[in-house]
């Protein structure tokens, strides 16, 4: 293995001190903008990494992985969450986990997490602009390609999936989709590509995108939709549409003879509830793997931090079950 560069290295390649590198690299004040963004690029350069202790901790520990997710209480991220603590388990890291959506300032989740942890993972959160980012692994999970230039991408593609369930559909003879997003529109883009997916089902025709809430709300919801003549759902989810199914069998809905119903993401729950939900899978475990294994070639040099070489991707299926 390369010997791993040090704080003097950087000192010695940007032409400051090691105390000028070490406010540089803790955005801390006292040195202009010019000598900051000098000693930045030295640090990458150098693939350098700054110790926990050199960041003020008492001792040095094992590698400790940040992750960041909207909310812990969602299905999808608690075993996102699961997956990745088992994937670090074989490299000796800790994991910590972090959610910004019920944060007190939740833009700022990411940056201080940042200062406490040698790799940052982010999921729908911002982890561009943290703190302390000089050499420091930092992956954004589910994003484009376009984000390279900021960190590494765990992307997760969806279309030929999406296709997928579009000719499934088509086969089935529905003929008038529905796609349920969650209020709030947190998920919009990917509620919008579903909608274009489907559009084939219609001939062409614009498919609707409406949003509900999570929990509440839904008896009334799919009286109305019902009513207007929709016989296939596909919710933003598969908790939302686990939700649905409950909602459906209180109206004496028959699913799939009267309304087909989908879901997205493959969690274990969509397995569990009769009729088992059609959905849009994605093998969480594959992509905490992958993640993992990003960061592991971050940490050791191998990868660089940014670019075409710190991009992966694990896309989505379609799994067809009773549901539709």
């Amino acid at each position: 293995m390369p010997r791993r560069a040090t704080i003097i290295d950087v000192a010695e390649r940007a032409g400051v001190s090691r105390q000028t590198v070490s406010r540089a690299m803790n955005d801390l004040p006292g040195i202009s903008a010019s000598t900051r963004e000098k000693v930045l690029e030295a640090a990458q350069e150098l693939n350098y990494r700054p110790s926990r202790f050199g960041r003020g901790l008492v001792e040095q520990g094992p590698i400790t992985l940040g992750l960041v997710v909207e909310d812990l209480s969602n299905a999808y991220f608690a075993e996102l969450g699961a997956a990745v603590v088992r994937a670090c388990a074989p490299h000796g890291w800790n994991v910590v986990l972090a959610e910004a959506l019920n944060a007190p300032r939740p833009q700022q989740v990411a940056g201080d997490l940042a200062r406490r942890v040698d790799a940052l993972v982010g999921y729908g959160v911002l982890t561009a602009d943290i703190r302390g980012r000089g050499g420091m692994p930092v992956v954004q999970l589910d994003a484009r390609p376009s984000h390279l230039e900021l960190g590494g991408v765990v992307e997760l593609p969806r279309d030929a999936a999406m296709a997928q369930l579009a000719e499934h559909l088509r086969e089935a003879g529905a003929r008038r989709p529905l796609v349920l997003d969650l209020a709030g529109g947190l998920g919009r883009a990917r509620s919008l590509a579903l909608a274009a997916a489907l559009s084939t089902v219609t001939g062409g025709g614009e498919v609707a995108v409406r949003e509900v809430d999570a929990r509440e709300g839904h008896r009334e919801m799919l009286q109305e939709v019902l009513a207007d003549g929709v016989d296939v759902i596909v919710a933003f989810n598969d908790e939302l549409a686990v939700r649905l199914l409950r909602a459906l069998r209180g109206l004496d809905v028959d699913v799939p003879a009267q309304v087909r119903l989908v879901g997205v993401d493959g969690l274990e729950i969509a397995s569990l509830v009769t009729p088992e939900l059609t959905t849009l899978s994605i093998d969480i475990q594959a992509v905490a793997e992958a993640t993992v294994a990003l960061v592991a070639g971050m940490l050791d040099g191998s990868v660089p931090l940014r670019g075409e070489g710190a991009h992966r991707k694990v896309p989505y299926t379609l799994d067809v079950r009773a549901s539709t």
